[in-house]
């Protein structure tokens, strides 16, 4: 983890998905709340599409992150593979009974 980094809490709630942030679940907790108030008073329902719009840009940016993220690994376990590799098959590498003279 880099210096000055924590990582993101993920408390779960009765609606928390375990991929969802905390922040997804308290908008999602949020619209089901304004939901039953314009079901009563129309005049919420400004708030509702807010907060429909709130929630589509939070699941929209997890999962840029977590494709992001995944990539990420992928290059990092690629380039792991290189150097492993390239460290035990590699043509170049000195044999071991071979003296520097005889090359």
């Amino acid at each position: 983890m880099l210096f000055g980094m924590t990582p993101t809490p993920r408390i779960l709630g009765p609606c928390a998905h375990p991929t969802q942030s905390v922040a997804t679940a308290r908008i999602e907790a949020a619209l089901l709340k304004v939901a039953a108030l314009v079901a009563e008073e129309p005049a919420f329902a400004p708030i509702f599409e807010r907060l429909e719009a709130e929630l589509a840009a939070a699941v929209k940016k997890e999962k840029r992150l977590s494709e992001a993220q995944r990539r990420a690994r992928a290059l990092l376990a690629q380039k792991a593979m290189r150097a492993t590799s390239s460290a035990t098959c590699s043509s170049d590498a000195p044999l071991p009974y071979r003296s520097r003279s005889s090359r």
